[in-house]
Formats: C-alpha cells, sequence, structure tokens
C-alpha cells in the first residue's frame, strides 16, 4: 500500500496510516494514465481488505476482553497490555497457585534477579515478578 502511495502521490504518504486516511488520500488522486488508474484500484483493493482484517482484529479483541474479564483477572488494567497479551499471559501461566514460591515463579518467567556482584559489593540485576504482583 505505501509504496503505490508513493507512485500515486507526489511526496507519497506517511508509513502508517488507517485505512480511513488512506481511504481519503485516494479521494484525491485521479491519475490519468492506465498504469496510474491500475494503482488506484490496487491501492483502494488493500484499504477494502484494511478495513475487512480491521473488524475482524477489533471482534478478537473484544472476545479476549470478555474472556479475561471471565476470569476475574485486573491484567487490563495494565498500561500495554491489551486483550490478546493477558489471554496469552493467563493461558500460559495458569494458575500461579501452582508455584511452590514466588522464585519458583520468577525462575519460570525468567524474571529471576541475577546476580551482576564485583569485589565486596552484592548487586542483583533483573525484577522479580512474583504471584503477589500479579494483577
Amino acid at each position: 500500500m505505501h509504496r503505490l502511495l508513493l507512485e500515486l502521490l507526489p511526496g507519497g504518504a506517511k508509513k502508517f496510516l488507517s485505512a480511513a486516511q488512506a481511504r481519503a488520500l485516494l479521494a484525491s488522486v485521479r491519475p490519468r494514465d492506465v498504469v496510474g488508474r491500475t494503482r488506484r484500484r490496487l491501492a483502494a483493493d488493500l484499504v477494502t481488505e484494511l478495513d475487512r482484517i480491521d473488524k475482524r482484529i477489533n471482534t478478537a479483541n473484544t472476545e479476549l476482553g470478555e474472556l479475561v474479564a471471565s476470569t476475574g483477572s485486573t491484567l487490563l488494567e495494565l498500561f500495554g497490555i491489551g486483550p490478546s497479551s493477558a489471554a496469552r499471559l493467563l493461558g500460559d501461566i495458569g494458575d500461579v497457585g501452582r508455584f511452590a514460591d514466588k522464585g519458583r515463579f520468577a525462575s519460570w518467567n525468567g524474571t529471576a534477579p541475577l546476580e551482576a556482584s564485583s569485589g565486596d559489593r552484592r548487586r542483583h540485576r533483573g525484577r522479580l515478578l512474583t504471584p503477589a504482583r500479579l494483577p
């Protein structure tokens, strides 16, 4: 889509466009030659396809959001965690009660602190994500 818009519009278009933005740009283009009209038609087809994909993504996010909410999880309240991420986390982790302690859980999820000591100083790197800190 981006390449087609680069060839249709002087100066091109920004890289990340919504379907509505691309449709508005295409409405302003009136190619006079066969090649330009073909490019415009292909770009219009891609915009239609983008709309269809956006609707499918929105439907999937709504369904996943409902499923995550039905578990009683508060993961969706965390910044940067959307329905698909929350569902993936819940599916991968399952019941955190299956871990004997917070250290085992941290080891399992790869957030156990790593020792980074030098000389007499004792330091650790990493953030400890414990079951108690899970929403």
